[in-house]
């Protein structure tokens, strides 16, 4: 296993974790949203000086190199799915 995914995987968990606590909030989908915003904004800007400063770069290398927010965006949408399907019951108990 590459180092590139073994980070991503982390980055994967660490997101989902972080997106679980923000779904307790009433208006969850604002943060993750933002979330994914930031990380395909991140993606493009990262490629971007990546291709400027190496243009002989290989489709396998940017691959890699965006890997980690590929799945952090993959995260927010998994958590964003869970809190408008499973955290409204959660968020419910946790209220009362």
């Amino acid at each position: 296993m590459s180092p590139a995914f073994s980070y991503s995987i982390a980055v994967f968990f660490i997101i989902l974790i972080s997106g679980c606590a923000v779904n307790l909030l009433k208006q969850h989908f604002i943060f993750q949203l933002l979330g994914i915003a930031f990380f395909f904004t991140f993606i493009v800007i990262n490629s971007a000086i990546f291709l400027e400063n190496a243009p002989e770069v290989t489709f396998q290398d940017l691959f890699y190199r965006s890997l980690p927010s590929l799945f952090g965006i993959s995260a927010c949408l998994i958590s964003m799915t869970l809190g408008f399907w499973i955290f409204p019951a959660i968020r419910d108990k946790v209220k009362d």
